[in-house]
């Protein structure tokens, strides 16, 4: 963090040296503004004479510690910003960045040694039947559901070990399951 009456050099070194393009302004751990490195870019040749609070952002948009993630993701997108101050009771006591978000994201979809099987829904029941199936041949690491553009159907995808998703696959499709893609 940086104070308001801090210079912009200060925060340019500090972000530069975290590796941070944006940072929260506090003043008595209140959270009173949010600096970017566009802010600083502005003002090159005048960071050591130019205080934060001339260039800060005031009122930035921040989320609660206990907001669901997906909102976080829905300001970030909607507002096209890098972070969201995490404030309890007018207090900083957090950032989450876009860049945390797709961590998530990887997270989830399981990018390391894991491959997703995404499945055409016809009817209900099938979500516990080829999760159930899936749960035969290898543990399953994860379940969810999303709808494509234009579609009709949801798609269901299955999360197994990658060394695991081509024979889940055929078990799927052998019991009549309409598998549209492996992704590993």
């Amino acid at each position: 963090t940086v104070g308001p009456s801090d210079t912009l050099q200060l925060a340019h070194e500090k972000m530069e040296a975290g590796r941070f393009r944006q940072v929260p302004v506090v003043d008595e751990e209140r959270l009173v503004g949010i600096l970017t490195d566009r802010d600083t870019r502005q003002h090159i040749g005048q960071l050591a004479q130019t205080r934060v609070d001339a260039v800060m952002s005031t009122h930035p948009f921040s989320v609660h510690p206990s907001a669901p993630v997906e909102k976080a993701a829905h300001l970030l997108m909607t507002n096209k910003i890098g972070s969201l101050p995490v404030v309890e009771d007018g207090r900083l006591v957090g950032i989450i960045t876009a860049t945390d978000m797709l961590r998530a994201l990887e997270a989830v979809l399981g990018a390391d040694g894991s491959s997703r099987i995404d499945l055409n829904l016809d009817g209900s029941g099938e979500i516990a039947a080829a999760t159930s199936l899936v749960q035969t041949i290898c543990p399953l690491l994860g379940i969810g559901t999303y709808r494509r553009k234009n579609a009709e159907r949801e798609v269901l995808y299955v999360q197994v070990s990658s060394t695991n998703a081509q024979r889940a696959a055929d078990a799927l499709k052998e019991y009549g399951f309409k598998v549209l893609a492996i992704h590993s």
